[in-house]
């Protein structure tokens, strides 16, 4: 074991393998050595499944949420109205963009770690923001007409995958081609400024930026622009299928027969067009600091033609997890591993898009409670021109049998947890 303590997770990344094991999953740089005699192809895995190219026209880069029409948002509506004006919650699912780092520790098998922090995959880490402006800083003279006011701004590398956020169709692809054809050198696509802005460049050292590269095509642009609203499913796996916290146990996988068993658990029915939402438990171990958690190992859904099937066949336009990739990272397939399977049948084929990184705890608590698990889900990316995804706050509105009106949950609560 590696001695680690003192580092945080990007940090740790320089050593003890933990590297590699990003490589496998493709979100760090090189090739874990070793890694190519046992990895998959992901083009034969996905020969023969189906794909939702020009379903919607050659230039369409929404995907399945063109499955969102007024009937998924009067369905949703219906959801929520079914207990009358008394009986409505309200539930925000982002975690904050700036928490703590973990300080891990790496072994052999597997990186965990017992401090608590936030659930991001390294190397990326939580923001800092400082003030720019507060009542130390501005004089009585600096005062319009007595007014005075605090500023603030981002003063680290903001990781747009580093929080709850929603995915670009183009975000992850294989054989050369981004969701519906696009040619994959649209992700690397230059842009200039005529105007140099004082930044930080891929190392983090200052320099002034005067073009940037990006997505031309399948951004999470034209998400932003659509929005997302309609009925969602919470299919609460952890509370079903984990331990006394309603946890699922680290490295566990989840199938199409966990989910439609734990929707017949609950007693709901699962829709065409519905959003699906996943609880595992994996942002609560994250932020619990008696347990373990790493990223390699966490729970999430498991790659197989039946759930890719059954995704095309019920138009589903999106699916959320409290995980960092709603599916597990890196997975075995008939004596092959492949990285993030899910990512390129959903994404990049059927153009369903992924919310990760989701607070699920509250409302699931709530469902427990009343046995009601259908939602109303209302939530758009930020618009951050040619990104590769974007922080996102979904709100949630669940009817309930309770008699309550507003919110339990102390917001303020909320935000310092």
């Amino acid at each position: 074991m590696c001695d680690n303590n003192e580092e945080n997770r990007r940090n740790f990344m320089k050593g003890c393998g933990a590297a590699a094991a990003m490589a496998v999953t493709g979100l760090g740089a090189g090739t874990a050595a070793g890694q190519t005699e046992s990895m998959g192809n992901i083009e034969e895995l996905l020969d023969g499944l189906p794909n939702n190219w020009g379903r919607w026209g050659n230039d369409d880069e929404v995907g399945a949420l063109n499955f969102l029409d007024s009937e998924q948002a009067f369905a949703g509506m219906q959801a929520v109205m079914r207990g009358g004006p008394a009986n409505i919650q309200q539930y925000t699912l982002q975690v904050p963009m700036t928490g703590d780092a973990l300080e891990s520790v790496v072994d052999e098998d597997v990186e965990v770690s017992a401090d608590a922090g936030d659930a991001l995959y390294p190397p990326r880490t939580p923001a800092r923001r400082d003030n720019t402006a507060d009542a130390t800083t501005i004089e009585d003279s600096d005062a319009r007409a007595g007014v005075k006011s605090s500023d603030d701004a981002f003063i680290t590398q903001l990781f747009l995958h580093g929080t709850t956020h929603i995915d670009a169709l183009g975000h992850v692809w294989y054989d050369d081609q981004l969701y519906n054809g696009y040619d994959e050198l649209a992700t690397a696509e230059v842009k200039e400024f005529d105007q140099p802005i004082p930044g930080i460049d891929a190392e983090g050292n200052a320099t002034e930026v005067t073009e940037t590269k990006g997505h031309s095509e399948a951004s999470v642009a034209p998400l932003a622009a659509s929005g997302v609203t309609g009925r969602a499913v919470l299919l609460d796996v952890g509370r079903h299928m984990g331990d006394e916290n309603g946890w699922l146990e680290l490295g566990a996988s989840i199938t199409l027969s966990d989910l439609l068993e734990t929707a017949d658990a609950q007693g709901v029915d699962i829709n065409e067009r519905d959003i699906v939402l996943v609880r595992t438990g994996g942002v609560e171990r994250a932020i619990d600091p008696e347990a373990e958690w790493g990223p390699e190992a966490e729970p999430g859904l498991t790659f197989s033609e039946e759930l890719v099937e059954w995704v095309y066949d019920m138009e589903i336009p999106m699916i959320g997890a409290d995980n960092i990739a709603v599916e597990k990272l890196a997975q075995t397939i008939d004596g092959k591993t492949y990285a993030i399977p899910l990512h390129a049948a959903l994404l990049r084929d059927l153009g369903v898009s992924l919310n990760e990184i989701l607070w699920l705890g509250d409302v699931a608590d709530q469902c427990a409670e009343d046995g009601i698990y259908e939602l109303m889900y209302v939530a758009a990316p930020l618009h951050v021109e040619r990104a590769t995804g974007a922080p996102a706050n979904p709100v949630v509105l669940k009817a309930t049998q309770n008699g309550k009106n507003g919110r339990d949950v102390d917001p303020k609560e909320k935000a310092d947890r």
